[in-house]
């Protein structure tokens, strides 16, 4: 699989941040014409201090906007985390949107992990789903603090997915510990994952980008061996690399093998 993260510059006008994204995507495409998916990260547009502007109504300026990028340059496009209000909901959602290379929705997946403010704001999803690519593979999208928790990852390798992709918002002084969860749910899933994240600077909180490709050098089996792609670092720009889903998944086979169901380990306390 072909895969991309776009790491624009998050701007205070919109506009701005649409314009920079097209041009990361062309200059992406020049370099790399028979790229399969492309993955923005989940933050790629202005915050206001007034809640109301960032929120967009279902399927909005920002959604028809990726959705036009994938048709124009006929390439599978994940929209990163879009704010939407739907009239079925009392709160707004995060959901990231798949668009195929013909600009046509395939379907969309909500934040599931609703992270500290988050919580107050936003209703949270309550379904994983499971996406096919090209009728070869199939993924699932983790928005965020999803990939924080050991249960989601797991629920999606345990139901068919090949891969992970991640559209994130961690700041610096959260990077530390976003490359420790990342490698360890590639790591005890045997799965390649894909995390794209935010650069910018908004509310005093600095974003720096540096997205990830994770994957395996093939081979490898015990122990197995991470092979890393990393974004620039405090710019924007993107990553691309070509890797390799079924030396993963012959290993994830092997790892779900040894897995003991934890219904079956007796825990006992010991008191002094």
């Amino acid at each position: 699989m072909r895969v991309a993260c776009i790491q624009p510059q998050v701007f205070k006008d919109r506009n701005k941040c649409y314009h920079q994204i097209e041009a990361l995507l062309k200059e992406l495409l020049e370099e790399n014409q028979k790229c399969d998916i492309v993955c923005l990260p989940e933050r790629w547009v202005p915050y206001y201090r007034d809640p109301n502007k960032n929120i967009q109504k279902e399927r909005g300026n920002d959604y028809f906007f990726v959705k036009n990028l994938a048709k124009e340059y006929n390439i599978k496009i994940l929209s990163g985390a879009i704010w939407e209000k739907r009239n079925i909901l009392k709160k707004p959602i995060i959901t990231c949107y798949f668009f195929d290379e013909h600009g046509d929705e395939i379907g969309r997946q909500e934040k599931i992990h609703l992270y500290s403010y988050e919580r107050e704001q936003f209703e949270p999803g309550t379904e994983l789903k499971i996406f096919a690519l090209n009728k070869l593979y199939d993924f699932a999208i983790l928005i965020c603090f999803d990939m924080a928790f050991f249960e989601t990852p797991r629920l999606a390798i345990e139901n068919g997915a090949d891969v992970l992709f991640s559209p994130t918002q961690i700041r610096e002084d959260g990077m530390n510990n976003w490359e420790i969860y990342l490698k360890a749910r590639a790591l005890e899933n045997r799965v390649p994952v894909i995390a794209c994240n935010t650069f910018g600077s908004y509310l005093q909180r600095k974003f720096i980008g540096h997205s990830k490709i994770i994957s395996f050098h093939k081979g490898n089996i015990s122990p197995s061996k991470l092979r890393i792609v990393e974004g620039p670092k405090n710019s924007s720009g993107f990553i691309f690399d070509e890797i390799d889903l079924s030396f993963p998944k012959k290993i994830r086979k092997i790892r779900l093998g040894e897995k003991v169901d934890k219904n079956k380990i007796n825990v006992k306390i010991i008191n002094n």
